[in-house]
């Protein structure tokens, strides 16, 4: 394999957090038959990957070695390019803090300057101020950033003692159907305890806590006819291991119903980056599980 397929390959299978794939293998769904990239057809399909359980779809590349990939819905996330959603988010929730805390010096992209001697980073949130004489930075989630770069904001966020908290706005409010968190609002439901952070246009200072819960997939029985032999197969259950259930917690706000904690180190399940020790603006809510 080539090596920009092979960094191609490597780094869907991060962002999807599943490598179940990076051998050019998926199963057939109803019979379960490994089949390769390199010589499988749509035809052989459908398949999925046998590691966590999502369908996978077969790409047949000019410029690439053919190969398989995950396939799932993803949360109606923003993008970087949508910049005007993303102000309107930054707006909305910094005027209505600035309303409920006149004394709180809100603003929007604060350049909070380099200490060199403590070794922190400069930083410009997207808002920052003060909740009840608590410094509190909010981050507008709407990249695939890093979780290299997320978790340094982290860390220097703390050395200065503010708690920092991450949102993810969305274009329309998640539905009960299984979706496909991104590595980054995975990284962040593990560092609030079990949930992410949504907001939509119109909100306000409320946000919708999502915990990811299990998924599964009935797969329906079929029987068919391959080379003269009768083949049956399906009639069982998938559960994902990837794919979640958005499971609501209540609405809640900013400003009321948060309150800052400080989170020990630890390393997500199935991640490999440990989160380092931070100081969280969250829900005061017990942890989901």
């Amino acid at each position: 394999m080539d090596k920009e397929t092979k960094k191609h390959i490597q780094r869907e299978a991060e962002e999807f957090g599943c490598f179940g794939l990076i051998h050019g293998c998926a199963k057939n769904i109803y019979s379960r038959n490994d089949f390769y990239a390199s010589s499988a057809t749509k035809a052989d399909g459908p398949f999925y990957c046998p590691t966590c359980n999502s369908d996978a779809i077969i790409r047949k590349c000019s410029e690439r070695i053919d190969h398989f990939a995950h396939s799932a819905r993803l949360t109606p996330a923003i993008s970087a390019h949508e910049s005007e959603l993303h102000l309107q988010c930054k707006n909305e929730i910094c005027e209505q803090l600035s309303h409920k805390f006149p004394d709180g010096k809100w603003a929007i992209e604060r350049t909070i300057p380099e200490n060199k001697s403590k070794g922190i980073p400069e930083l410009r949130p997207d808002i920052s101020g003060r909740i009840n004489g608590e410094p509190v930075a909010i981050e507008i989630q709407v990249s695939a950033l890093g979780i290299t770069k997320i978790l340094k904001r982290c860390s220097a966020y703390s050395k200065r003692g503010i708690a920092l908290l991450w949102i993810v706005p969305l274009h329309t409010p998640l539905e009960n159907e299984p979706i496909r968190p991104r590595l980054y609002e995975r990284y962040l439901h593990s560092i609030y305890f079990g949930r992410t952070y949504y907001w939509w246009k119109g909100q306000g200072l409320k946000l919708k806590a999502i915990h990811y819960a299990p998924a599964t997939r009935h797969i329906e029985y079929k029987e068919w006819h391959e080379n003269g032999t009768h083949m049956s197969g399906g009639g069982y259950d998938l559960t994902y291991k990837v794919i979640k259930t958005p499971l609501p917690g209540p609405e809640m706000s900013i400003d009321t119903d948060f309150k800052k904690i400080f989170r020990n180190t630890f390393t997500p399940e199935n991640e490999r980056k440990a989160v380092p020790e931070i100081l969280i603006w969250q829900d005061k809510n017990s942890a989901w599980w």
